[in-house]
């Protein structure tokens, strides 16, 4: 809420929101953010039986501002959200406008918003709506049913709902408009640090909130590192359970009643070529560069070795034969 009573103006907010120039006409205060380059959109949505001057952003929350007659009235309502990056420009713009149009609007709010974005990768919207009825004649009384904690669930619902829509023809994310809590997530929702706070920490200053935020993402960080380095264990004994099965299957027998040969892989791929054509079963598995395995049943060991030492004598001979050719050759 834009409260009196912590220094709050819905006619300053409104300023700052849209980068505008506007005078509070209650105290004189001139609001001037027009070096805010950030907003890339700001619109007015009224009801039908509002007031047409309310089109100009000055004379609706001037005029929201002196409907309030306490020190510590509530001029305004603020909400913050941030803006799905994976839409468009145009797709963001629609999406605040119908949610708008359906939450607020169409229950007699007056509402103004506008979409920031720096180009830092978090583009949002400010919106921020008035808290009375409107007639054509002004404001009239307070509604309070528009502060049931109940409405606001609904409103974080709906905009999910709405941002989900958008992001369905376009992406695969999807907006929760639940708590990390009550989606069974183990992870701190960070604080919203407020306007003030964000200009001090821009300027490189340390503040108490930043501190905090700055702490929550260490643990969320080091959570979420604990959870992939479980979810790599999980994944590695799967694989691990499923090469075992594999070369079970294909020599006949467990692992644990099969020996190894060692060499290196184009030894050991030639190796297992003429086991297999002499009947001897065995299973060539590569792991990575410097670790390949030749499995052979412990049962065709002596069968497997003696071929072997036949397979390395014959490749050998012919080697040294190839080797004498070549040197004759050179003697001519």
């Amino acid at each position: 809420m834009v409260t009196r009573s912590k220094g709050g103006c819905c006619v300053a907010s409104a300023a700052y929101i849209a980068g505008e120039k506007i005078k509070n006409e209650r105290d004189g205060k001139i609001h001037d953010y027009r070096n805010k380059h950030e907003v890339v959109h700001k619109e007015l949505l009224l009801p039908a039986n509002a007031p047409p001057d309310f089109r100009e952003r000055s004379k609706l929350w001037n005029a929201a501002e002196a409907a309030e007659k306490r020190k510590n009235s509530q001029t305004a309502r603020s909400i913050n959200a941030a803006l799905p990056k994976e839409l468009s420009r145009e797709d963001q713009i629609d999406l605040v406008r119908q949610f708008c149009e359906q939450c607020f609007v169409s229950q007699g709010m007056c509402c103004d918003f506008a979409i920031h974005d720096k180009g830092d990768g978090n583009p949002h919207v400010h919106i921020l709506l008035t808290t009375r009825k409107v007639k054509r004649s002004g404001f009239t009384e307070k509604e309070r049913a528009w502060n049931d904690r109940k409405l606001l669930l609904e409103w974080r619902e709906r905009w999910a709902d709405w941002c989900n829509h958008k992001l369905y023809y376009v992406s695969d994310a999807r907006v929760d408009h639940r708590s990390y809590k009550e989606q069974g997530i183990d992870k701190l929702p960070q604080i919203h640090l407020g306007v003030e706070v964000c200009a001090v920490e821009r300027k490189g200053f340390k503040t108490e909130k930043g501190n905090r935020n700055r702490r929550i993402r260490q643990r969320n960080l080091e959570t979420e590192i604990a959870a992939l380095e479980k979810q790599m264990q999980t994944v590695r004994a799967e694989h691990k359970q499923e090469t075992i099965d594999y070369i079970e299957a294909n020599i006949g027998c467990k692992v644990s009643d099969a020996f190894v040969i060692h060499d290196m892989q184009d030894t050991l791929v030639k190796y297992d070529q003429f086991l297999q054509s002499r009947g001897v079963p065995c299973e060539f598995m590569f792991y990575n560069e410097d670790r390949c395995e030749l499995f052979v049943p412990k049962a065709e060991k002596e069968r497997a070795l003696s071929l072997l030492t036949r397979y390395k004598k014959t490749h050998s001979e012919k080697g040294f034969e190839t080797e004498k050719t070549i040197n004759n050759k050179a003697k001519r």
